[in-house]
């Protein structure tokens, strides 16, 4: 067993990002061993894992983040859009592109590059958003003078020039019809093609995947509109914003059919479920355990959810930006309740410094409040839980994510005890330790019972078995001295931080992190992390673990019992 993580170590180059970090050097020609980034556990796809919206971040500030978006278990970063824009410093600039090119203050095609190459190493795939449905201009089909030359001279061919949707927002005005800027014409090849060659040119600067902003207002093939199979041709992760429904004014007979359309080509936001739950939270009340796209027939390995994005943070109030003003606390309540479901991805938003929509500009990196332990730990189970079960509960006093073998629970009231229902026994009988404070969860066949921290935010799983019920012994005579003897401790083990009885990566991780000052959830112990036994905690015992590891020559004594 002390040797079953060492597939995950080809990537020790990339753990000393984090040495530098806090001071230490220790050269590549020390490891010897090659990049791949999979000790952070991550999933190999997309839609396996959770993502980190780094919005209005600069790519070389996301690059020198990776390290720690790795550590916190995300599996993805989603950049703002990179097209050229019209318009400077506000961040809804972005969203006005004036053509189909990679480039802005945010970084070049090459940092772009640059970035993904930097990302490949720590296992964490980069999606780019992508504004597709409209150019810089005004509600009444104005086009803006920094628009590219293609679109002014083939105005009539290249855009539907049908007006402002007005009052109505039924399908047809929601993918012909002008929603403050001048609403392209998807269905014509020459667009689709300008499209199809940017996605193509970000995966060759390997781009993982693609966020359609304002998907919803691009027809579909049904409406004789081909961008979304050309779209699909691409081997690209894709997901596409629906804010609302496809068509809000409509029926919801022909909102399932669209949606699911929508599903054949691309991922989709379920944004109404989203925000159902967030306000859930918010208010400690009751909602539907099921997604709303969920309950439509689409998969839930193709919706997004979120518990706050950009546009409910950064945009105006009166046009959704109704989360900027709740407490972080509520936010990371209501992503750990749905990052810790089953097949689904969900977006977590760093957010920026300001609030105000007018005083919310690119280019400035947001909070890294993503790095906490409860974000972390959560993002982690979402890992390991890849393909298990679920099931969703919502007590009075807790909202639960039970998983085969683990469970994330919300309670609505932080530091407090709780008693959750151990459904369908998803959850094995024995003692767990919460991965986030270190207090112990009991569970039974029919509850699981334990103490939630201060962030109202616990997760469990990897737990102990509990012990069948011993049978019951005649009664034997009493030594007439019985001797005295001194409690006993299991055994450590040298490099196992953790505790687990078992050296692993993720005791290097630990090491590190405690190293860089980083607070983590187990007793540390200087003697079992003094793996070159010189009597002193340094980044040399970090490399010694990792050698071991990988079957490179290091202290034979890693491993074994501490005397």
């Amino acid at each position: 067993m002390k040797r079953r993580m060492i597939s995950l170590l080809l990537a020790i180059c990339m753990i000393l990002t984090c040495v530098i970090s806090i001071g230490f050097s220790v050269s590549a020609q020390d490891t010897d061993i090659a990049d791949s980034g999979t000790e952070y556990g991550l999933p190999q796809s997309c839609a396996d894992g959770n993502i980190l919206q780094c919005f209005n971040w600069t790519l070389s500030q996301i690059k020198a983040e990776l390290p720690n978006i790795a550590a916190a278990g995300f599996t993805s970063v989603q950049t703002s859009p990179l097209q050229p824009h019209d318009g400077s410093n506000k961040w809804y600039w972005l969203y006005q592109p004036t053509n189909f090119t990679i480039g802005n203050e945010l970084g070049s095609y090459s940092d772009l590059q640059s970035l993904c190459t930097e990302a490949d190493k720590y296992g964490v795939k980069i999606i780019v958003d992508v504004v597709s449905n409209h150019v810089a201009g005004s509600d009444n089909g104005n086009l803006a003078n920094s628009v590219d030359s293609v679109f002014k001279n083939n105005k009539s061919a290249y855009f539907h020039n049908l007006g402002s949707h007005g009052s109505d927002d039924g399908r047809y005005a929601t993918t012909q019809k002008n929603w403050g800027m001048p609403d392209l014409k998807s269905e014509n090849t020459n667009i689709q093609n300008m499209v199809y060659n940017m996605v193509v040119s970000l995966k060759d600067a390997g781009v993982d995947g693609v966020r359609w902003d304002a998907a919803k207002h691009i027809a579909l093939p049904s409406e004789d509109c081909g961008f979304w199979s050309k779209m699909a041709q691409i081997d690209i992760y894709q997901y596409g914003e629906i804010l609302g429904k496809p068509a809000d004014g409509d029926t919801e007979a022909n909102n399932k059919t669209w949606i699911n359309e929508y599903a054949d080509y691309i991922g989709v936001s379920d944004t109404v479920y989203s925000a159902a739950v967030m306000s859930a939270v918010r208010d400690s009340t009751t909602y539907k355990t099921t997604g709303y796209w969920s309950r439509k027939g689409v998969d839930a390995g193709k919706i997004v959810n979120w518990a706050e994005s950009h546009d409910s943070y950064a945009n105006e109030v009166s046009a959704g930006g109704w989360t900027k003003n709740l407490d972080q606390g509520v936010i990371d309540k209501a992503y750990a309740f749905l990052a810790a479901r089953a097949n689904s991805q969900t977006l977590y938003l760093s957010r920026p410094s300001e609030k105000q929509h007018q005083s919310i500009y690119y280019g400035k990196k947001g909070s890294t409040h993503f790095t906490c332990k409860e974000i972390t730990a959560v993002n982690q189970f979402h890992n390991a839980m890849v393909g298990q079960d679920e099931k969703v509960l919502g007590g009075s006093t807790y909202y639960a994510v039970l998983r085969t073998g683990g469970a994330v629970i919300v309670a609505k009231e932080n530091d407090t005890d709780v008693s959750v229902t151990n459904s369908n026994t998803m959850v094995p009988a024995g003692t767990y330790t919460d991965k986030i404070t270190g207090s112990t969860f009991t569970v039974t066949d029919k509850t699981i019972t334990g103490h939630v921290g201060s962030s109202g935010i616990a997760v469990i799983y990897d737990g102990t078995p509990q012990p069948t019920v011993a049978p019951t012994q005649a009664p034997t005579q009493a030594p007439t001295t019985p001797p005295t003897q001194a409690p006993t401790e299991p055994a450590r083990l040298l490099g196992d931080i953790d505790g687990d009885e078992d050296v692993s990566v993720i005791d290097v991780t630990l090491l590190q992190r405690k190293l860089a000052g980083i607070d983590i959830p187990y007793v540390f112990v200087d003697k079992v992390a003094d793996a070159d036994e010189d009597d002193d905690v340094t980044v040399i015992d970090v490399t010694y673990i990792q050698r071991w590891l990988a079957g490179i020559p290091s202290n034979d004594n890693i491993g074994k019992p501490i005397t």
